[in-house]
């Protein structure tokens, strides 16, 4: 039976193989998205551009109701789109620095559907801040974290024009490209001849103001906001003195300041806690939105003033129609989504369950119950960062949650209660069931196991942080197999044991019954290895699909093994001993999550991702297409 089970599953892969137009892949209905830049072209305020943290930039062209990737893939896999920006002639500029270190500066003159690089001479530097002259489409202007940088032919050449380290933002005066204003960690500076000489325009800041922001009155330039680490600032004489403004914010670190369009009295500040209002010129400030939200861009046009459209951290775009006394979140199309688990309720045909991690008030449990096209959050107890959920059939309690903050156990999702003990709150990696009552779980302590179904647990040894655990066959029994820091580990029910040969470093791991002996593979930053282990707890290497950074999934009971390999467009997958097969992805996958098995479809699986959402692929749907109908967001309604 086991058998005809791998040979489905393997002519199902095979299928898609040879023929990937046969294949449906669709993206869940699942949004959300780590806002970093937004962008509103001044022509027209309908049309608006956002990148993130994963490197993509999107479109919107209905006034942010719904966002697309103009692109259809990620144009800077591997960096931070920090920075975007439309010039005088109306082209997309972004600049984005790579989390390994480089940068990028690229236009597109399509609306980002192609790209070209504009930073000979910079590919090394970080580049937080970027800024196009609004009077002179040739100048740019560029900081980073070793120095600030200008060309005046539009990319093609650049020159340093000083040495400020930890550079946040620039700004260009409208009227003279020459002025140029630079905010750094410790306080602005300016200068008027094109950065031959410097003035430390710091008069009435406090030694460490770190500058996020420069806003230029487009009317009056000399009229200057600032949002700092320490509340907002503001000078009437081109940064020669400021003066703070702080009475009425319940917090200090402000990422963004704008103004009303038609009321200089009027102005909004977006902090680590919500959108911060004043209606007197700075004065006073009052919360006018969730402080749930974590503003990091914020957008007002004068052809929409009561509109704002603001970007949040990990929680994707929110909409205000009224000048931000009332909000809603408007990230359809977004799917820049971190997905800890994928899983489908082994009871309920076409119920999914997800969790979304980082994703500030985004994060948490959700279901969907039409196959992945809308999602609503389920749980109603506030729950930490949820990083492993297991769901199961015939046991009570159903859910079990493992969190950044310990175990958490439900008998229907919505209400949850905390497992014992919780004196020492501990973060859950992964959790298994061996049987209705006996889980096991890695931590990042040890090992745990728990005899009562999941309300208590104790530890089972292995006094190291278990980056993953999977069960397999020690002989005639079961056994328990633990990837920790030091190496991979086995526990035979009476002790733990070094696999003797075993790689010493790895992040996921999966196992496979075959034969008399388990195959065990490990991957991580170092790729994927496979080894066979029997009694005797020796490796004994194998074949395994080759590759940078990596991850590996057992996808389903039958030992379906499938391995990913960060940026590239496929998955390798195996179902029989030694026999490898690739399949082509519809995007380029950053860092699987996990893969789940349709348990009432065999031929529909859910992709799980860190920071792409969930992917849908089924040979024959007849479901309707994931992210059709409306979706239902934390508190209720559709957007």
């Amino acid at each position: 039976m086991g058998g005809m089970r791998r040979l489905l599953t393997l002519l199902i892969f095979a299928a898609l193989l040879a023929s990937p137009a046969a294949a449906a892949w669709s993206r869940a209905g699942l949004y959300g998205a780590d806002v970093r830049a937004l962008v509103v072209d001044p022509e027209d305020p309908d049309l608006l551009y956002l990148g993130t943290s994963q490197g993509d930039v999107y479109v919107s062209r209905d006034g942010a109701a719904t966002w697309s990737n103009p692109r259809k893939s990620t144009p800077f896999p591997g960096h931070v789109v920090d920075n975007l920006t439309l010039d005088a002639d109306g082209r997309l500029w972004a600049a984005a620095w790579g989390l390994w270190g480089g940068s990028v500066i690229a236009v597109s003159e399509d609306g980002g559907v192609n790209w070209t690089r504009r930073d000979q001479g910079l590919e090394k530097q970080s580049l937080r801040a970027f800024s196009a002259s609004s009077g002179d489409a040739k100048v740019l202007v560029a900081g980073g974290l070793e120095g600030v940088f200008v060309s005046k032919d539009e990319g093609r050449r650049w020159t340093r024009i000083s040495d400020h380290v930890n550079v946040e933002s620039v700004a260009v005066d409208p009227r003279d490209s020459n002025t140029i204003y630079v905010g750094t960690w410790r306080q602005a500076w300016r200068t008027d001849d094109g950065g031959k000489t410097w003035k430390h325009i710091a008069k009435g800041m406090v030694l460490d103001t770190d500058v996020f922001a420069i806003n230029l009155d487009p009317k009056n330039p000399d009229d200057i906001w600032v949002s700092t680490c320490g509340w907002v600032y503001n000078s009437k004489d081109r940064g020669d003195s400021w003066t703070r403004f702080k009475e009425g914010f319940e917090n200090r670190r402000i990422h963004t300041v704008e103004r009303d369009p038609l009321n200089p009295n009027v102005l909004f500040a977006g902090s680590v806690a919500g959108v911060y209002c004043s209606t007197d010129g700075g004065k006073k400030w009052a919360l006018t939105s969730p402080d749930s939200l974590v503003a990091n861009a914020m957008v007002i046009h004068p052809a929409r003033p009561e509109r704002i459209v603001l970007g949040t951290e990990s929680d994707g775009i929110y909409i205000s129609q009224d000048k931000g006394k009332t909000w809603a979140r408007s990230s359809r199309g977004l799917h820049n989504v971190r997905v800890a688990s994928i899983v489908p309720d082994p009871v309920h045909d076409r119920r999914i369950y997800a969790t979304v991690y980082f994703g500030g008030s985004a994060s948490g449990l959700y279901v969907s119950t039409d196959g992945g096209a809308n999602w609503g959050r389920l749980n109603k107890t506030k729950l930490p960062e949820i990083l492993t959920l297991l769901v199961r059939k015939d046991a009570e309690p159903r859910f079990l949650a493992g969190t950044e903050q310990g175990f958490f156990y439900s008998g229907d999702g919505i209400n949850w209660e905390r497992s014992q003990p919780s004196i020492e709150p501990i973060r859950v990696e992964k959790i298994i069931e061996y049987n209705s009552s006996r889980l096991f779980a890695g931590t990042a302590t040890g090992v745990m196991t728990s005899r009562d179904a999941g309300k208590s647990w104790y530890r089972l040894g292995l006094d190291e942080r278990a980056l993953d655990i999977a069960l397999g066959w020690m002989g005639k029994g079961p056994a328990l197999y633990a990837l920790g820091q030091s190496g991979l580990m086995v526990y035979d029910g009476t002790s733990w044991s070094d696999v003797a040969g075993a790689p010493r470093r790895g992040q996921t791991l999966a196992v496979r019954r075959e034969g008399t002996a388990d195959l065990v593979m490990v991957a991580g930053s170092d790729g994927v290895v496979a080894g066979i282990v029997d009694a005797t707890k020796k490796w004994k290497a194998t074949k395994a699909p080759t590759g940078d950074a990596g991850s590996v999934f057992k996808a389903n009971a039958a030992g379906t093994l499938v391995v990913s390999f960060n940026n590239r467009h496929e998955i390798h997958f195996s179902s029989e001993p030694g026999a490898w097969e690739k399949v082509a992805m519809p995007t380029t996958l950053h860092d699987l999550a996990g893969i789940a098995v349709d348990p009432f479809r065999s031929k529909r699986f859910y992709f799980g991702t860190h920071g792409q959402g969930i992917l849908i692929w089924d040979e024959s749907p007849v479901d309707k297409p994931a992210g059709s109908g409306s979706q239902i967001v934390a508190g209720g309604g559709a957007k």
